[in-house]
């Protein structure tokens, strides 16, 4: 009876853990403050190889780019809801079988 009961404590602690409205891209995070470090400096007598394949980090953008934004909720019209940019907008809803879609 215990193990059944541990059982069902563990499922509804690891349901409600997913089912929370804070959202992870809303908010300041510490890594956001971190500061770009500079180039390098040329060493004297040192010479770096360039290589075509090599990944360059672009530069920062002039405006900060939002993690998230707000929009307004269809399933809730007067209402507004958080979308954050890592996560996929939402499908359009399939219709019925007997219907073919319009091109």
């Amino acid at each position: 009876m215990s193990a059944r009961l541990l059982l069902s404590a563990l499922a509804l602690a690891s349901l409600t853990a997913c089912g929370g409205i804070n959202r992870h891209c809303q908010g300041e995070f510490e890594y956001q403050q971190a500061a770009t470090l500079p180039a390098p400096e040329a060493i004297e007598g040192l010479r770096v190889p360039e290589s075509p394949s090599a990944l360059r980090i672009p530069p920062s953008p002039e405006q900060p780019v939002p993690f998230a934004r707000e929009s307004a909720d269809p399933s809730k019209p007067g209402k507004m809801r958080t979308e954050c940019l890592d996560v996929p907008p939402p499908l359009p809803p399939e219709p019925p079988e007997n219907e073919t879609p319009k091109s």
